[in-house]
């Protein structure tokens, strides 16, 4: 009978034993992403990421506890790249007084020293709904993702994992929203065929940001609205001066700007349309312009009959 009872207890022992290298063994995913609190010219919509940045804040309570346990890290480099430009000193939208500087800056030094010995996994940037992503940029999603991991190493000061998860909530998007969005893409693709494509990454990027399907409608509308004023500022980077003419002979040569305010060089086309058949265009061969110079190019016309008439001019890439 004794015996039998010691042979209960160590089976008892054994058991217990096991079951604590199991849970010593297990590693905590800790998820750290949060919808952009930010307009597209960095300035802050309002100071909700501050309060969420104290110990006892949202953000705080993943990373100020202390734990004894190993964790494995999920980062939205959109969600670190806010709160360090917060910790940089910025500006809030309705003219507040900003708090979160020193918080900001005390939050990237715990997250750095809880993490130093941790496995990191940068999710896509801006934590952006898969089935947007893939549908209206696919082609992208490997140089954000890549964009993304190379400005997590950066902070970190260490090459974080290859990222292995994705946001597969889906966002609901009106069509106006999806619309923005695709002639968003659209813009990009064609501008990345005059100028490098790392110039363009903000508006990149902010598109990835802004497919968050955590961000609230109502912000969401005016996030949108304020994506698609950038847009426009990156058209109006290369642009044609509009201006009048008066031509007092049969044959000029209207002196055109182009102006050029990336800092790539760019080469283009000036392709034209009249109004009315009083005046004819000749061509003209293609413009190189330096970046962030502006160049006049020499039109050649003729004019047919008297009266007024209207010119479009507009550039296009050497594939027209």
């Amino acid at each position: 009978m004794k015996k039998g009872f010691i042979f209960l207890f160590t089976l008892i022992l054994i058991i217990t034993s096991l079951g604590n290298t199991s849970n010593a063994n297990a590693v905590a995913v800790v998820k750290i992403s949060e919808p952009t609190h930010r307009l597209s010219n960095g300035v802050f919509i309002d100071d909700q990421l501050a309060t969420q940045l104290l110990p006892n804040g949202d953000l705080g309570l993943l990373i100020y506890p202390p734990y004894r346990g190993v964790r494995g890290w999920q980062i939205d480099p959109a969600t670190i790249s806010e709160i360090i430009a917060m910790s940089n000193g910025y500006g809030i939208s309705n003219g507040q007084t900003p708090t979160g500087q020193q918080i900001a800056k005390d939050w990237l030094d715990q997250f750095k020293k809880v993490s130093r010995f941790e496995q990191v996994y940068p999710l896509t940037y801006g934590n952006p709904s898969n089935r947007w992503l893939k549908k209206i940029t696919p082609q992208q999603v490997d140089y954000i993702n890549a964009i993304g991991k190379i400005e997590l190493d950066l902070f970190l000061g260490k090459a974080t994992q290859t990222p292995l998860t994705f946001n597969e909530k889906r966002q609901r998007l009106s069509k106006f929203d999806e619309s923005i969005f695709n002639y968003a893409q659209r813009q990009i693709d064609l501008l990345s065929t005059l100028v490098d494509k790392k110039e363009l990454d903000p508006l990149q990027l902010r598109l990835a940001q802004l497919l968050n399907p955590e961000i609230e409608k109502a912000r969401l509308a005016l996030l949108i609205s304020d994506f698609n004023k950038l847009i426009t500022q990156y058209r109006n980077k290369l642009k044609i001066t509009g201006t009048k003419f008066t031509i007092t002979s049969e044959k000029e040569k209207l002196p055109i700007t182009v102006i050029n305010d990336f800092k790539s060089s760019v080469k283009v086309k000036l392709s034209t349309r009249v109004a009315n058949s009083k005046i004819v265009v000749g061509s003209v061969e293609s413009i190189e312009i330096p970046g962030g110079e502006k160049s006049q190019v020499l039109l050649p016309i003729q004019a047919l009959a008297s009266g007024s008439s209207g010119l479009l001019a507009q550039l296009t890439n050497l594939e027209n």
